[in-house]
């Protein structure tokens, strides 16, 4: 066969057309980007991010024949919309598209690695092309951030950073994978899942406020998702949101009765709203799961104690101790126990040694040991309490527990100028205890500010006139100022229907308008009849007879004082001078 010129170039031309098409066929889509297998080991252990491009479509064209339904399940990532999504897409196994696979295993990936509490219970047929999907699945697998997707879509902007639930130990990758998932959620503002790895990535990098918005969204996007609810509520809790934090656990603890993670939320919400009783149970629910855990353990005492079962909470501490002498929050429970229970001072001033000695920049060990040191009126690894709370001070000044106790301290020690400088400072902080205000009014009164004191008191007892401790702060402030009748008035109202408690003290403030010595002293006796161990109403009865030269009365009462306040130098000063008096 001959052809013609003509015939010849018609034919070169549909050579060309033929190769031009066969190599499209072949080709790999630019949008498509090759398979990213698990990185080498060099790059496993050093940084292997590469800058991020900010992707043109919410899909590649990889999977541009699937329904956008679908895409839009996958995008938002949780349990529930990735089982719609496997839900539209099953069929034959035969009649799976390569892309239908790689969605089927992808699903199947997220669910393993994010939502390890649901199950896979659909097929997953064989993936024969190697994707960037898939291989960065597998990279998070082993522990890599896999940057080398081409972040062509929302997937592959997303799937890198499931490494946050599989390593806490790399950090090189943060930056990153905070952009990636900034970008994807400006595609699907409603995933799920991509919510919830910047909630894991902010908590890990210790940003709680942006952590809990994220987890928020994460958690309000699928109501029954748990890891979301319990990472929403763990969040809540540590920015001091308790009782919604409470809340989330109770709701899902009816549907999840043996998952240690809710357990445990329940448990610790329960002990921070105080329900001592609640956060038991829930303990002893962990427990008979892992009757190992050590840290559960230690919890249990510290309810316990909390609860004043100190038989049972000294029982589980010897348990503890088998495995560690030397947890921090051991020591202090121990030291606890001592100065509770036990009343050994000495004791748990010797523990609280040991405890600053391994702990010594430790604020809360710092904090408990210049209790103990102040109670016991010993030094605590050299240090007294003013010492001990100096150091907290030095680094965080307004640090509310450091300033109670040396303001406490200063006290004490009578040193009221100094006292009042501190304490002024105190008040004027948010969330301060009511007993920092009371310790204010005692310290104005001492140093003859009654104007002030008069303000602080009248502002507590026009808010809450029935509460004792208001009423007690109010009639000294008002006995200060001068307004006896007034003060008479009130104490005689009160009387008939106080409880024993307050009698006592009725009965102490009433003895101060007496004008008989009779009169005072039977005040005097039916305040110790309604509380036996009212230090003041014993103190003063020890400075009647001793002013009256009776000794032997004086030293009765005086005893009582010091049975009260064994480690008060003035106390023990005092009683040996009876005791001098006495042997003459």
């Amino acid at each position: 066969m001959t052809f013609s010129g003509k015939n010849c170039a018609g034919v070169w031309i549909l050579v060309a057309v033929f190769l031009l098409l066969l190599l499209s066929c072949t080709s790999v889509p630019k949008d498509v980007p090759l398979n990213t297998v698990a990185k080498s080991e060099e790059n496993s252990t050093g940084s292997d991010s590469v800058p991020l491009r900010v992707p043109d479509k919410i899909s590649s064209s990889y999977f541009h024949d699937i329904d956008p339904e679908i895409m839009k399940d996958m995008m938002k990532g949780s349990p529930g919309s990735l089982r719609d999504a496997v839900s539209k897409l099953r069929k034959a196994s035969i009649d799976y598209t390569e892309p239908e696979k790689v969605l089927l295993s992808i699903a199947a990936g997220v669910m393993k690695i994010a939502w390890p509490t649901e199950s896979v219970d659909w097929e997953i047929p064989a993936v024969n092309q190697a994707t960037a999907y898939l291989g960065a699945i597998d990279s998070a697998v082993k522990g890599v951030y896999d940057s080398s997707t081409g972040n062509t879509d929302f997937l592959t902007l997303v799937l890198p950073s499931l490494v946050l639930l599989t390593n806490e130990s790399r950090t090189d990758y943060y930056a990153d994978s905070e952009t990636a998932l900034k970008l994807s959620l400006g595609m699907a503002s409603d995933s799920v899942l991509a919510n919830y790895l910047l909630g894991i990535l902010y908590r890990r990098e210790g940003k709680l406020p942006d952590a809990l918005q994220y987890f928020a969204a994460a958690a309000k996007q699928d109501t029954e998702c748990l890891q979301t609810a319990c990472a929403w509520a763990n969040a809540l809790s540590n920015t001091g949101q308790i009782q919604q934090a409470s809340d989330i656990a109770q709701r899902f603890v009816n549907h999840y009765p043996d998952n240690v993670t809710v357990l445990k939320l329940c448990a610790e919400t329960s002990f921070a709203l105080g329900n001592f009783s609640s956060a038991e149970l829930y303990v002893a629910r962990v427990l008979q799961q892992n009757p190992a855990d050590l840290g559960y353990i230690l919890f249990r005492a510290r309810i316990l104690v909390e609860e004043g079962d100190y038989i049972k909470a000294a029982s589980l501490l010897d348990v503890y101790s088998r495995s560690d002498k030397t947890s921090k929050d051991y020591l202090m429970l121990r030291a606890r126990i001592q100065r509770d229970w036990n009343k050994n001072l000495k004791g748990a001033a010797e523990t609280m040694n040991q405890a600053v000695s391994l702990y010594p920049d430790d604020s809360s060990i710092l904090l408990f040991a210049a209790e103990i040191a102040a109670s016991a009126g010993e030094t605590v690894n050299g240090k007294t309490p003013a010492e001990l709370v100096k150091t907290v001070l030095e680094k965080d000044p307004s640090n509310i527990a450091a300033l109670d106790i040396s303001i406490k301290s200063l006290v004490q020690e009578r040193n009221w100028s100094e006292a009042y400088t501190m304490s002024s400072r105190l008040i004027k902080k948010d969330g301060i205890a009511s007993d920092s205000i009371y310790t204010h009014i005692k310290i104005c009164l001492a140093l003859a500010k009654t104007s002030e004191a008069w303000s602080l008191v009248s502002s507590l007892y026009g808010k809450n006139p029935s509460d004792e401790h208001v009423l007690q702060a109010y009639l000294e402030v008002l006995f200060a100022l001068g307004r006896r009748t007034e003060s008479a008035d009130l104490i005689n109202s009160l009387l008939p229907n106080a409880s024993s408690r307050m009698k006592s003290f009725l009965y102490y403030r009433r003895s101060f308008l007496m004008s008989g010595e009779q009169a005072v002293l039977t005040d005097l006796r039916s305040s110790l009849i309604a509380n036996p161990r009212n230090e003041d109403a014993l103190y003063r009865l020890y400075t009647l007879y001793y002013d009256k030269r009776d000794y032997r009365k004086a030293q009765y009462y005086l005893k009582q004082v010091v049975a009260l306040n064994p480690s008060n130098e003035d106390y023990l000063k005092k009683n040996s001078e009876l005791e001098g008096l006495l042997a003459r």
